[in-house]
């Protein structure tokens, strides 16, 4: 079977969607006995030719992982249960080529370990695979990392005085995962939590590489469709709902469309955020 293979902005609605559905459950559990690492693993410099869209990162059913035009940062973040994709302040120091240099990685692990991924729950699963890759990443690229807690300007996610307009999903009581669907602009939401909204609206241009948070206080799942016209240049600081300069397209902003779509709003404050910081890092030798 080919590898499951995902384009980025799907690894942004998807992968980290599961990440962060999963961190609680994978952080309350007890370390279960770690697979062997992988049994081969070949890493070399990407194609600087290669588009932006032909990016991917992914697992297969097999175990066999593979990415394609990712940088070091982007790996760091796959590892770990962030939730976020593209959100600067997750990541700090590190070498200038770490959100730069790109690789392409194939690795494999052995079949004992591949059989067993089979049967594991998906929690377990994740946190296998991750383990995996990070070991990979401090054996090649000499990757190490620690902790710490910063205060920093974030955006708090909550309810809207014009009164909430999304629906509680059908998903609500239920075990299976929901997640947004769709590019920038046309979201479709199928049981989401807001923990994941904040995620998904943490990656994008607009919210200019900043957390989101969530401070709704809704609990449960909700069923929703979210249309506005993309701005990259909107920036860290985006305006209030309402004052966007019109473009050609006829989708509000951002900002407008969570206040009057979904009946939330994003404000600026301070908290302390959970970060890694980049100790030291190496180029690996392309073998």
């Amino acid at each position: 079977m080919p590898p499951v293979v995902l384009p980025v902005n799907v690894v942004r609605s998807i992968v980290l969607a599961l990440l962060v559905s999963l961190a609680s459950v994978c952080g309350a559990q007890e370390p279960a006995a770690s697979f062997p690492g992988f049994i081969v693993a070949t890493i070399k410099p990407s194609d600087p030719n290669r588009a932006d869209e032909r990016s991917s990162i992914g697992f297969s059913p097999e175990g066999s992982f593979d990415a394609r035009s990712m940088s070091l940062k982007q790996l760091v973040e796959f590892v770990q249960d962030f939730g976020y994709v593209d959100v600067d302040q997750r990541i700090v120091g590190g070498p200038n080529w770490l959100g730069a240099a790109k690789f392409d990685i194939h690795a494999k692990c052995d079949e004992a370990a591949a059989r067993a991924f089979t049967t594991m729950p998906a929690p377990q699963l994740i946190r296998e695979e991750q383990d995996m890759i990070q070991a990979l990443l401090a054996d090649r690229f000499k990757l190490r990392t620690h902790h710490e807690s910063r205060r920093l300007k974030v955006y708090a996610l909550l309810q809207a005085n014009s009164g909430l307009k999304m629906k509680p999903s059908a998903k609500a009581g239920e075990e299976e995962l929901g997640g947004t669907d769709g590019p920038p602009g046309d979201w479709k939401a199928d049981g989401v939590t807001m923990e994941q909204l904040a995620s998904d609206l943490s990656s994008l241009p607009e919210i200019g590489g900043r957390i989101v948070t969530d401070k709704t206080g809704l609990e449960g799942r909700f069923d929703f469709t979210l249309k506005w016209a993309p701005d990259p240049t909107m920036g860290a600081m985006p305006p209030r709902p309402g004052s966007e300069l019109q473009s050609g397209s006829s989708a509000p902003s951002l900002l407008t469309a969570l206040s009057e779509q979904l009946g939330l709003k994003l404000e600026m404050t301070q908290e302390p955020v959970d970060v890694i910081v980049i100790d030291s890092a190496e180029l690996p030798t392309p073998n």
